[in-house]
């Protein structure tokens, strides 16, 4: 990669660290466009073993379970090895360490969609993972104020604080 605003090459000998590569680049990519844009698209990309395979919008109200369902079956069907995801999402920010509504959700006790509307926070979201159990989430809190939308301050979460609870390649909760 020669510069911050440009596309990474994939590195079949660096799979992870290739992956990683293209999520930093396309979450600088989806922030820059959020802000012109002061919206972001559901969009996925897929990675086989040799890079970048292909891009693909959502569409819009596409139930979460046929959409995990669908990439599941693209992870298995063609061996992928990384999935990309970019959205703007609800999510919880916890409050403090050990907060027990964090445990919560993590535990599958509640779900985000279950909270008030004062206790989740909507945000720009990009959450890598791949075959071999990376997983990273970028988060970026989405400021309404009137007419204006911004983003506030980022957070990158591995999969162990991260509030998702399937993955696209089956481990983890």
């Amino acid at each position: 990669m020669t510069d911050n605003d440009s596309q990474p090459l994939w590195n079949i000998d660096d799979k992870p660290g290739s992956l990683k590569a293209y999520a930093e680049w396309l979450h600088r990519e989806a922030v820059r466009m959020f802000m012109q844009d002061k919206s972001h698209c559901q969009i996925l990309f897929l990675f086989s073993d040799v890079g970048l395979a292909s891009m693909n919008p959502v569409p819009e109200n596409t139930e979460p379970e046929r959409l995990l369902a669908g990439v599941r079956r693209a992870v298995q069907e063609h061996n992928l090895y990384g999935v990309i995801t970019i959205a703007e999402a609800w999510t919880y920010m916890p409050r403090r360490v050990g907060d027990h509504t964090a445990v919560q959700i993590m535990h599958g006790e509640m779900r985000v969609a279950d909270l008030k509307d004062d206790d989740r926070t909507e945000a720009l979201m990009l959450r890598m993972e791949s075959r071999d159990g990376g997983h990273l989430t970028w988060l970026e809190p989405i400021i309404r104020t009137g007419d204006d939308v911004t983003l506030g301050e980022g957070v990158v979460l591995g999969c162990e604080a991260c509030l998702k609870m399937e993955s696209f390649f089956g481990y983890g909760r």
